[in-house]
């Protein structure tokens, strides 16, 4: 009986043995390993990639901002508005005769302000009018509240409080630019005086003496 081994050995050496003729050796087969192999480290390229391409480490924050506004609030002798100043008037006076009239003026508001005023006054249709025998003259007591002849004379010796000097009722100049700070209180000594030189035309006569003010925030 013929063993199998010596055909299969001459099968095996034919298929490896180079045809003849051939020119050049024969190229290798790619086994199926090596394709895996190749796949595998493609892949571990396309892996490196990703990895790369991370955002990068990042924080945030934000401010916040609160507004708001002051308040301007002019008040004299206390009130709002027109106030009333029973001090600051004059009845049955002779020639001579002279009041004083003390007037808080206060910054009632959040923000400083400058203020100023002027001064109009009524005219009776009879001559010599009334307004224009008066004198009429204004200073500045600053936080000091007594307003008589010793007080008024004192700050009128000084210039920077005598705010209005010496003039008739009908020719009272306009007063601006007092600075005040919140919270703040000047004192205004008037002084009005009928001189003695007043002319006998003036009996019996009268006057209203308005004096406005404006408060503007500085």
């Amino acid at each position: 009986m013929t063993a199998p081994s010596a055909s299969h050995d001459a099968t095996a050496a034919t298929s490896t043995t180079q045809p003849h003729g051939s020119s050049g050796p024969r190229r290798p087969r790619q086994s199926r390993s090596g394709k895996v192999r190749a796949v595998l480290a493609l892949g571990a390229v396309v892996g490196l990639g990703t990895v790369a391409t991370l955002a990068a480490w990042s924080d945030t924050g934000a401010v916040t901002g609160n507004f708001s506004t002051g308040t301007i609030d002019l008040k004299l002798n206390g009130q709002d508005g027109t106030a009333a100043l029973t001090s600051l008037s004059m009845a049955n006076a002779t020639p001579g005769t002279t009041i004083y009239a003390n007037l808080p003026v206060l910054n009632n508001g959040t923000v400083a302000f400058t203020y100023g005023f002027t001064t109009a006054s009524t005219n009776g249709s009879d001559s010599p009018a009334l307004n224009a025998n008066l004198t009429w003259s204004i200073v500045s007591l600053g936080t000091a509240t007594t307003c008589n002849a010793t007080t008024f004379a004192a700050a009128a010796a000084v210039p920077a409080t005598n705010i209005s000097p010496t003039a008739t009722l009908s020719a009272a100049p306009a007063i601006t630019g007092r600075a005040l700070a919140a919270g703040a209180t000047e004192n205004l000594c008037f002084q009005v005086t009928l001189p003695s030189s007043a002319p006998t035309g003036v009996q019996g006569k009268s006057t209203v003496a308005t004096v406005s003010f404006t408060a503007t925030s500085s």
